[in-house]
């Protein structure tokens, strides 16, 4: 009686620290990949074209991006730390920066010492997944994890905290994104 017991406490306390061991990481199915490359376009209207119609003002709150709608400093700050939030998510991934412009996301990576794989395209599904889990108005991402790559973006996330306007961030966004391959459904 007394070993069946003892069986029974030792049998409740390994279940009880097997459970301890469970991944808190948020899951996703795996995606399948992808196509990559997709032109890129103007990301935000210019404020001084004399053509430039009422829609493409921007207000106080962040609209979609694919209407040509453009988003205030403030939304772009706010939906950024959503974006890196939801992409640091991802088990793969330890450090997350994002920048976003237009439709389209940019987003460096640092990748968990344990995972041996590269920004290859399910990982790019999987970002472009978590990113339209915070505005499905995005339809793009430019993922990197290359180290110069990511030093940018993480430069120009820290511009976009402290930006007053989006002009400057626009044009390094820009800049950068000649050096990225975009990546869509």
């Amino acid at each position: 009686m007394k070993k069946m017991l003892l069986f029974l406490m030792l049998a409740a306390a390994a279940a009880l620290l097997l459970t301890g061991c469970a991944s808190s990481a948020d899951t996703l199915p795996s995606p399948t990949p992808g196509t990559g490359s997709v032109t890129i376009q103007p990301l935000i209207p210019d404020m001084n074209s004399q053509n430039m119609q009422a829609t493409d003002m921007p207000s106080g709150t962040a609209q979609p991006m694919n209407n040509g709608n453009t988003m205030t400093v403030e939304s772009a700050q706010k939906a950024a730390q959503a974006m890196k939030e939801a992409v640091m998510k991802l088990s793969e991934v330890d450090e997350a920066w994002v920048v976003p412009m237009g439709d389209t996301a940019l987003v460096g990576v640092k990748f968990d010492s344990q995972y041996q794989g590269g920004a290859d395209d399910r990982l790019k599904k999987m970002v472009l997944t978590r990113v339209q889990s915070v505005d499905k108005a995005f339809t793009k991402v430019a993922v990197t994890d290359s180290a110069a790559l990511v030093t940018g973006i993480q430069a120009l996330a820290e511009t976009l905290k402290g930006a007053s306007s989006l002009d400057d961030v626009n044009t390094k966004a820009e800049d950068m994104l000649k050096q990225l391959t975009v990546y869509s459904e």
